[in-house]
């Protein structure tokens, strides 16, 4: 199966083809759709006031672009699709419509507020720079986005003071930095206007807590997260991007938890860590060519995709897909709407 979208070779100029064998790279519409922007994962066109997103199968890490993983845009799009409906009442969010399993579209934010909100109830090993793991550990630092961490605090421990919220920047580009939470609310208030920060901080709380209750139920443990807010044509903040996908948070099987933190070794999971990992172990952090991966690694990260998306929709994401369908839903779409 040939990867779709293959026909843009600016996409994988950095990272070796022999990645990017299946799944949907990337998707074109026509012109009267206006230019396309591109994110990680992402495709984006803004027409008639409203915001068309297409979660495509790319992977990334360490800030590069790493392969694709089938089904993973569809599995992605769709879990948002539900928590979205299911968290409405916390705080309004910005889905519109959903297409197509890969589609969505969405209320265009007047602005967006360029900070990423990430709540941690875990010390979870991570590979990456930024990680609260990596500043402890590695760094040797014990005051971390201005939170004072007690000594002693073992990998993937569960923090014994509670939740932690943990800001960044929303870099357009290389990597996120770390803010405090004040550096965070004047930010946000001077986007929104004052008062901002709080209602994002006690939604983000609320969504967090929701949602960890959620997985609970089918044996999961939502063990960090993040989220990002805009403000609609109202002043009014709004959810924006994704919530609770493996993209945006980091899962762990719930009944296997306890066993494998207490033997140290790294709980089961259904993230993209497991690829931070391999990458990590084959000694690349996003420095330097982008090895080839190995194939069974990326069928490791479909079924880690597809795992919780089969938890908590009783439905298991097939292959079918392809960039044509997609292109053809999201025009007849608007020629009906």
């Amino acid at each position: 199966m040939s990867v779709e979208g293959s026909n843009h070779p600016g996409f994988i100029k950095d990272a070796p083809a022999e990645n990017f064998t299946q799944g949907i790279l990337t998707v074109d519409l026509p012109s009267e759709f206006g230019p396309k922007t591109s994110g990680k994962v992402r495709d984006i066109w803004v027409r008639d006031g409203v915001r068309v997103m297409v979660t495509t199968d790319r992977q990334s890490a360490f800030d590069r672009l790493i392969c694709t993983v089938p089904s993973k845009g569809a599995i992605l799009n769709m879990t948002s699709e539900q928590w979205f409906r299911q968290t409405q009442g916390i705080v309004p969010n910005h889905m519109i419509a959903v297409p197509h399993e890969n589609v969505l579209i969405a209320e265009q934010a007047a602005e967006i507020v360029p900070v990423e909100i990430v709540w941690r109830g875990y010390m979870a090993k991570s590979a990456t720079s930024t990680s609260v793991y990596s500043n402890y550990v590695n760094e040797g630092r014990r005051k971390i986005h201005g939170i004072d961490f007690p000594d002693g605090l073992l990998a993937n421990q569960r923090f014994p003071m509670g939740l932690v919220l943990t800001p960044t920047t929303k870099a357009d580009e290389g990597h996120d930095l770390e803010l405090t939470e004040d550096e965070a609310k004047e930010i946000a208030d001077k986007v929104g206007g004052f008062g901002t920060w709080e209602t994002i901080k006690n939604a983000s709380k609320r969504l967090f807590e929701f949602g960890s209750r959620v997985f609970e139920r089918h044996q999961l443990i939502l063990v960090d997260t993040k989220y990002e807010f805009g403000i609609d044509k109202n002043g009014k903040v709004i959810l924006v991007d994704e919530i609770h996908t493996p993209d945006s948070s980091r899962l762990w099987k719930e009944d296997t938890y306890r066993e494998h933190f207490e033997r140290g070794e790294n709980p089961e999971s259904f993230d993209k860590e497991i690829l931070r990992r391999w990458l990590a172990e084959h000694g690349f952090k996003g420095e330097g060519s982008v090895p080839v991966v190995d194939p069974e690694i990326i069928h490791q990260m479909s079924r880690a995709y597809n795992i919780p998306f089969l938890l908590l929709t009783g439905r298991n994401m097939g292959n079918s897909r392809s960039s044509q369908e997609i292109k053809d839903a999201i025009v007849d779409y608007f020629e009906r709407n």
